[in-house]
């Protein structure tokens, strides 16, 4: 088991103790960077000391996890990290696609505002990560381009299955992109551009139809990858 990185330590205040929703937050962030690959076990004992708090928040921590489809539970061995195989990619893909379309037909018209603030964000701190295209930044950049658009959801069960299903998908993104990040940075710009620009008009369904055509074209690059 590693350390909590920078990123992960400062989702909590320094003067609080850590809490199930941040333990979550953080291994999941471990998980999708794959610095916790699959198959690698992960331990109740380890990490209640690693976040120095007792089992039961880590626990409900990895229950989340398994929820989430990030992890499984195996009798007499503990939680495991889930692999990906090629159905479970598909699906995932596929599915998402069909969430997207859906985002217009529950919109939370007054996250507008703040999501179009989010989004403006976005695109100045991209122009600064260009040069550097450093991975791990990038996956930040894309993770608030998603709670700028997650925010738009006003059907509180769209919005956590749109949130779930994003963070299964991002790992096995996360995987492939460095063979097509150039392709990728260029995407995420126009993908920002546009949305930006439907923000702009409060056009929430065309939020959702912006972001399954990105989806659909990111997914041809990771066919593309793991074919390679």
């Amino acid at each position: 088991m590693e350390p909590a990185d920078k990123r992960a330590t400062e989702l909590a205040s320094p003067s609080s103790r850590w809490q199930a929703p941040d333990i979550y937050r953080a291994l999941r962030e471990r998980i999708c960077l794959l610095r916790y690959p699959p198959g690698i076990r992960l331990s109740e004992h380890e990490l209640a000391e690693e976040f120095a708090v007792s089992r039961t928040p880590v626990r409900q921590a990895l229950q989340r996890l398994e929820y989430d489809g990030l992890t499984t539970a195996r009798n007499g061995v503990g939680t495991i990290v889930k692999g990906v195989d090629d159905l479970a990619f598909e699906e995932i893909y596929a599915f998402r696609l069909r969430l997207s379309e859906m985002i217009g037909d529950f919109p939370a018209h007054e996250q507008v505002p703040h999501a179009l603030a989010d989004i403006d964000l976005l695109r100045e701190r991209l122009q600064s990560l260009e040069a550097g295209r450093e991975l791990e930044d990038f996956w930040v950049l894309n993770h608030g381009l998603h709670h700028a658009t997650n925010r738009l959801i006003a059907n509180r069960a769209l919005r956590e299955t749109h949130e779930r299903y994003y963070f299964q998908a991002s790992r096995i993104w996360y995987s492939v992109i460095q063979a097509f990040l150039s392709e990728q940075l260029q995407d995420f710009a126009s993908e920002l551009g546009e949305t930006a620009h439907a923000l702009g008009n409060g056009d929430v369904r065309a939020v959702g139809y912006i972001q399954r055509n990105h989806i659909a074209f990111g997914l041809l690059r990771v066919e593309r990858a793991r074919k390679a």
